[in-house]
């Protein structure tokens, strides 16, 4: 008698809970098509998870549906709270400016209007997420709860990524681990890439540009080349300053880091690679829009708006055109794109919340410090991409930047590296108190180990690097 009450139970919420799912789809259909859509890179992720030949499959998988699941429920709370205005302002940009810039297409609005050309034009630094917003709409019609799951999915991705680079910058495991797990759950990143920004698609886009260089670097494929190029690209529609920073940094390694004995053939094979990239881009206008992309005069204009608009403002008073002042004010530039908000920038509830991150980063800096030296000193080959970059990328906003909240932000879209080099940096000192605590148990008629043989740990590692 149970089993059939269970049984009837069963049945009459399995009809009432399809009866009233196809009610709220009839009623909310871009709310599903939204899911439905969001599905997609899902699953190409869970694919490349999958098909991978790292014995970690589980671990990531695993940690990607984690991942996934902390932005899920953040994007679902932000979106039903409509805090969209309140925690990502921007969102509300690429959502108006997708939609006309499709309505352009179906031919409802003048595709030559000033203020639709000015926002979509190539000049204009983050004109693909214009685009890729529009496309999405002109696939399920306008929704933004659609581009915050896929930039979830996006950010969850790049913990995969995140692991990838670790483990062949640097050869062990708990350390890709450890880099992996702290991108997945960093309440920045996490923040971030749940909303309908472009950070999302800027970190990941900079992590495949770092692996598929790594790749190269180890061997020359035209599968890795290819997809290097792509993401280039990519990052070049949505920051302009960042892709031609990365491509410095890609160049360099391309020309001088090859895994293979450095000779005149390595160096060619570099520059024919380096060419194409450079025929890619020109085929995008790059070179004119690097010229505005550097023109100081503009920066300054907008330093010093960034500055007075902003509670949070800092250096506007300082004018980058003047090259002596410009290398003055760096150092200082460098502690705020670092460091920024400082407690007492605090001045209100949402810029609360960021504190107890804030602190945490602040206490691991030396230890990205440190970390950043060991790959200078050990792994500069491995590393020679990332380290050009997060340099080259750090000075850009120790420059431009002139608002904390800006600054905070931006610096997000580095802490997968920053991470990385943490993590290096624990496992170092890590390892340094164990041979100190094996030297201090060292009998004292035991004959002291060779001065090469201090440093076996780093050899050990170079080696097993070989088997990635």
């Amino acid at each position: 008698m149970r089993k059939k009450i269970l049984i009837l139970a069963f049945v009459v919420g399995l009809i009432y809970g399809s009866v009233w799912l196809g009610n709220d789809v009839v009623l909310s259909p871009q709310f599903y098509l939204a899911i439905i859509i969001g599905v997609v890179p899902v699953a190409i992720c869970v694919w490349i998870i999958l098909r991978g030949q790292t014995p970690s499959k589980v671990f990531l998988l695993r940690l990607f549906f984690a991942a996934l699941a902390v932005r899920y429920l953040l994007a679902y709370f932000i979106y039903s709270r409509n805090l969209q205005s309140l925690l990502g302002a921007d969102a509300g940009t690429y959502d108006a400016f997708g939609y006309e810039l499709l309505r352009s297409w179906m031919g409802l609005v003048d595709p030559n209007a000033y203020w639709l050309v000015k926002f979509t034009g190539a000049r204009t630094s983050g004109f693909g997420m214009f685009y890729w917003v529009a496309g999405i709409y002109f696939v399920i019609g306008q929704s933004a709860f659609a581009i915050q799951l896929i930039n979830c999915a996006l950010g969850a991705g790049t913990t995969i990524a995140a692991y990838k680079i670790a483990i062949m910058v640097y050869p062990s495991e708990r350390i890709a681990r450890w880099t992996a797990i702290a991108t997945a759950f960093s309440p920045s990143l996490v923040l971030w890439t749940s909303q309908g920004l472009k950070d999302g698609p800027i970190m990941l886009c900079l992590c495949l540009c770092v692996l598929f260089a790594l790749r190269i670097r180890n061997k020359i494929e035209f599968k890795s080349f290819s997809l290097l190029l792509i993401s280039l690209l990519c990052l070049y529609t949505l920051r302009h300053y960042a892709a031609y920073i990365m491509l410095a940094a890609v160049v360099g390694g391309l020309l001088f880091t090859m895994r293979k004995k450095f000779t005149p053939l390595t160096v060619l094979q570099g520059a024919l690679l380096v060419v194409v990239i450079g025929v890619a881009f020109s085929y995008f206008g790059a070179g004119e829009v690097a010229i505005d992309t550097i023109d100081f005069k503009q920066i300054q204009r907008a330093r010093v708006w960034g500055a007075q608009a902003a509670n949070t403002g800092f250096g506007g008073d300082v004018d980058i055109t003047d090259t002596r002042a410009a290398i003055e004010y760096l150092p200082l530039g460098v502690v705020y794109a670092l460091l920024a908000p400082f407690p007492w920038m605090i001045n209100s509830f949402r810029q609360m919340i960021t504190l107890p991150e804030l602190v945490v980063w602040w206490l691991l800096m030396p230890m990205m410090i440190r970390g950043y030296g060991y790959a200078l000193r050990h792994r500069l080959r491995q590393s020679f991409v990332i380290c050009t970059f997060v340099v080259g990328l750090t000075l850009a906003f120790a420059l431009y930047q002139s608002n904390a909240g800006t600054a905070y932000r931006h610096r997000s879209q580095l802490y997968p590296f920053f991470i990385l080099f943490i993590c290096i940096g624990i496992d170092q000192r890590r390892l340094s108190k164990l041979e100190k605590r094996a030297h201090s148990r060292q009998p004292s008629f035991v004959t002291p180990l060779p001065q090469g043989l201090t440093n076996h740990r780093v050899k050990v590692q170079a080696h097993r690097l070989e088997h990635y």
